[in-house]
């Protein structure tokens, strides 16, 4: 754990942004630019396998490559004390997931969803997929100097490194991806960009209902809704 004032990577650390599954994102200050950026570091138990390093150094190059503007942009990646780390465009905003969605609007959940669509469609036009789409990874910016509020979607590609690491019912995974996840993630059967259109589908659901298509504390159940329901 990072606190406010540390150097890491020669970045200095403002405060912590959020903790998930794969790692911590901190509010950072570029070394030279002195602008603000998204730091991301990776557990370091990720750091141990050789291949995910690797693999985590392809996805973060070809998802630097990525020019759109609901896409949060990846700025630059690299190692520091047997951690991974990439840093990313800063947004300031609220991820859906913590949107309170009896009070937003259907119309809004819906332009919500063609943001992170358009989105999507240029990625995989790029060859890129996300692997996982969930409200949790769709960050509302919040409306600045005229501009009104943009959507982004965030960690392109990342998500793969656990998902590939460890079998996507294991303990590794939450639940709260296993809600948005689709059946071929589930069988381990081949990916394509309807993977990720079927994981927007149950993110609009969730934007619209405040609950996933199949909401259940257990993975078992889930995992049977998705297969089999």
């Amino acid at each position: 754990m990072l606190n406010s004032g540390d150097v890491f990577a020669g970045f200095t650390v403002e405060r912590l942004l959020g903790q998930g599954g794969m790692g911590s994102v901190y509010l950072a200050r570029h070394p030279r630019l002195g602008k603000l950026t998204a730091l991301k570091l990776l557990n370091r138990e990720l750091y141990a396998d050789r291949e995910i390093r690797a693999r985590f150094e392809r996805e973060a190059d070809l998802v630097a490559r990525l020019d759109h503007p609901n896409i949060v942009e990846v700025y630059d990646r690299g190692t520091e004390d047997e951690m991974l780390w990439i840093s990313m465009q800063y947004v300031d905003g609220v991820d859906a997931a913590s949107v309170n969605v009896a009070t937003l609007p259907p119309e809004r959940a819906v332009q919500v969803i063609e943001g992170v669509a358009s989105a999507l469609d240029y990625a995989h036009g790029m060859g890129v997929l996300h692997r996982d789409v969930k409200p949790a990874n769709i960050i509302l910016a919040r409306a600045v100097a005229g501009h009104g509020e943009r959507v982004f979607l965030t960690d392109f590609g990342i998500a793969r490194l656990r998902e590939d690491s460890t079998h996507l019912t294991q303990a590794g995974m939450f639940t709260a991806t296993l809600a948005y996840a689709s059946p071929e993630q589930m069988t381990g059967a081949h990916l394509d960009p309807t993977t990720d259109q079927y994981s927007l589908a149950c993110a609009l659901y969730w934007l619209l209902i405040g609950a996933g298509p199949y909401d259940s504390p257990h993975p078992a159940e889930l995992i049977r809704g998705h297969l089999q329901l």
